[in-house]
């Protein structure tokens, strides 16, 4: 194994916290059917929110990233072909500051989830919220929200050093 390759015992995963009123607020989403929020701590001062977004998601290990994004069309969110301004691994940025960046995504399957990763310089908060329309929306996304808290975890995890 090279020195830079973690093992899984070295492996950091971010800690499930309360949802934040702040990051709600960010998300601008008046209703939600879903939220979670995860913290870690991160070097002071390293990134900006947006490139903390890109190094969780297009920085991840590419199978996971694949295996993210296969989850992803799976339920039908309709992407942004790769490096198209604006995105982030395909999700629209609604609203981009140094200290929050907003992602939002449409599921065929009645889905509307926005993201919301918030840095202060010394952690890293990432916020999903999710609105479903019709219970056929809500059966999914609650089919699949275990697995996504385990996933964004390691994600955490893995982009902050």
């Amino acid at each position: 194994m090279h020195q830079t390759e973690a093992s899984p015992t070295q492996r950091r995963w971010a800690t499930e916290i309360p949802v934040r009123a702040d990051l709600r607020a960010l998300s601008r989403f008046p209703h939600t059917d879903y939220a979670d929020t995860f913290e870690i701590a991160v070097p002071p001062g390293r990134r900006t929110a947006e490139q903390w977004a890109r190094a969780v998601f297009e920085g991840a290990p590419a199978r996971l990233r694949m295996f993210v994004t296969f989850g992803w069309r799976v339920l039908g969110v309709q992407l942004a072909p790769p490096r198209v301004a604006g995105h982030v691994q395909g999700w629209r940025i609604v609203k981009n500051s140094p200290g929050a960046v907003v992602l939002q995504a449409r599921s065929l399957a009645g889905l509307t989830a926005r993201l919301v990763l918030q840095t202060d310089g010394s952690a890293l908060r990432f916020a999903t919220f999710v609105r479903c329309d019709g219970l056929f929306g809500r059966a999914v996304w609650f089919g699949v929200a275990p697995l996504h808290r385990l996933i964004m975890s390691r994600l955490l995890g893995d982009a902050a050093p």
